[in-house]
């Protein structure tokens, strides 16, 4: 398994481990935890992926996805049940709602206000509220201000933790070239060389390079 792979797996975890601690589960095997863990990134990818392929068939003009994109996506996954298909809906001449109304139901639902309050984003009862605190972050930017010694993400630059990176020259030291750019020049220029004395080569006529044509 490759680092980046290991790196989200390793960011999917705690999300998976609040929502199986809101129901109810309070320990699991590691195996286990990584199997969900991978499931989940499965699914994640798969609705990402289906959410293009819709942009890109709906307006291949503008392939930016929209929430109808998404809709068609979560229908593909199986998210929206029951509900029916499209032929049916189009035999009923009504528009089947039931599958989108319990995706509502469950995300406005104390299912995943549970979910919500497990992971600090709702305060629990009795807890001192305070208004500049209502926001709060979330686990990945309060662990990153907590291992971060000056309270900055510049450590983090450049990296898929941080922000992107400003451009700037490699200098190579030690060498005819002082930049990728140029070392990259000078490659070419040598591999057109190479080409133009192959061809002068193969142009010589095969009379001149047969011994047996030539008075000596």
């Amino acid at each position: 398994m490759s680092g980046p792979q290991n790196l989200h797996n390793a960011l999917l975890r705690p999300p998976i481990i609040q929502i199986l601690r809101a129901a109810g589960y309070h320990s699991t095997r590691p195996s286990v935890l990584d199997t969900i863990a991978d499931l989940a990134a499965r699914y994640l990818l798969l609705l990402g992926s289906s959410t293009a392929e819709h942009a890109a068939n709906s307006h291949p003009d503008d392939p930016v996805p929209t929430l109808a994109d998404i809709q068609l996506a979560l229908e593909d996954a199986g998210a929206f049940r029951p509900q029916m298909r499209d032929f049916e809906e189009d035999w009923c001449r009504e528009e089947d709602m039931r599958g989108v109304d319990a995706f509502l139901t469950w995300f406005t639902g104390p299912a995943n206000r549970e979910i919500q309050r497990i992971a600090g984003f709702i305060p629990n009862e009795g807890d001192v509220i305070d208004a500049d605190l209502l926001e709060k972050e979330d686990f990945l930017t309060a662990m990153k201000k907590k291992h971060s010694k000056t309270g900055e993400e510049s450590r983090y630059a450049g990296t898929v933790l941080g922000k992107d990176a400003d451009d700037h020259p490699v200098l190579i030291e030690g060498g005819a070239a002082t930049s990728i750019g140029e070392w990259n020049s000078q490659v070419k220029s040598q591999v057109a060389y190479a080409e133009s004395i192959s061809s002068t080569i193969s142009s010589v006529p095969s009379s001149l390079s047969d011994p047996e044509g030539m008075d000596i």
